[in-house]
């Protein structure tokens, strides 16, 4: 190679040669940057599919990797959580009512299962059309297909939003995804079905006040009826009380008792007989 760099004089260039090297080697490490490295950002995984045996069986971390160029190719998926909003899901419901639903769905992709994914669908956007709508459609459908229109839109709502949450569990352990959570931001069953379960629960909430009301008196007489058993039975104790102490008194007092009162009188206040001669004077 150094002939190119060398004149018809046999001068050699020595500074274009290194320099004309290094270019080459520059290049070459770029090419082998792109070729043989491959980085994985976070949250994501590399899908390896090899030229002649397909899909490998485990995915790259996060990170740097060396691969065969030309023959691995690598695909990054990402593992992060990913939202699916879906309006207007039209399910009907046990006693035959149509039920519009619009609902927001969060998942991702299981990290060790992320080959599956990618050989079946290779991207999200055709996870999100090809399993995440459909599945979306039959977990409702499942759930509202057992309670009626005022179940679900009324007194059993929580019962049903709970039955819709394990029924995506499992339809998304299905496809190789991890459900994360969903929420219903609307639902529609029409301004008549509406309209009547709002009456109704206006009726419901009189009809508990009302009992309410009933339960909140019934206690009330029930603690009268008790404090007016308690002070009658206070009466009573005090009565017997006071009469057992009028008996003791009564049968603490005896004659001997009323001469000695009657003697403690006379000498206080000068009642003393005194006898002298046979005869008796009393002294006032």
């Amino acid at each position: 190679m150094k002939k190119f760099f060398t004149d018809e004089n046999g001068t050699f260039y020595k500074g274009f040669y290194h320099g004309f090297l290094a270019i080459v080697t520059i290049v070459l490490l770029v090419i082998a940057r792109f070729t043989l490295l491959v980085y994985i950002p976070v949250n994501t995984v590399g899908v390896q599919v090899n030229a002649f045996s397909g899909v490998k069986d485990t995915t790259l971390p996060t990170g740097y990797h060396v691969v065969i160029p030309f023959v691995d190719k690598v695909y990054k998926l990402s593992t992060s959580v990913q939202s699916k909003t879906m309006t207007k899901i039209t399910t009907q419901t046990k006693d035959g009512q149509w039920l519009n639903t619009d609902i927001d769905v969060k998942y991702k992709v299981d990290k060790d299962k992320a080959m599956t994914v990618f050989a079946n669908y290779t991207t999200l956007e055709n996870v999100n059309e090809s399993v995440v709508s459909p599945a979306v459609q039959r977990a409702i459908e499942s759930v509202t297909g057992n309670y009626d229109i005022y179940d679900v839109l009324g007194a059993k709502r929580t019962e049903v939003y709970n039955a819709i949450d394990e029924a995506l569990k499992k339809t998304f352990e299905k496809y190789n995804l991890e459900f994360v959570s969903f929420t219903i931001t609307d639902q529609d069953a029409g301004d008549e079905i509406e309209s009547a379960i709002r009456n109704e629960s206006v009726k419901q909430k009189e009809i508990d006040t009302a009992k309410q009301e009933q339960e909140k008196a019934r206690v009330e007489a029930e603690t009268k009826k008790v404090q007016a058993q308690v002070e009658a039975e206070t009466l009573l104790i005090q009565a017997k009380a006071e009469a057992e102490a009028n008996q003791v008194l009564s049968n603490s007092v005896t004659d001997n008792l009323i001469k000695m009162k009657e003697a403690e009188a006379r000498l206080k206040h000068g009642w003393v007989e005194v006898q002298s001669n046979g005869s008796v004077i009393t002294n006032h």
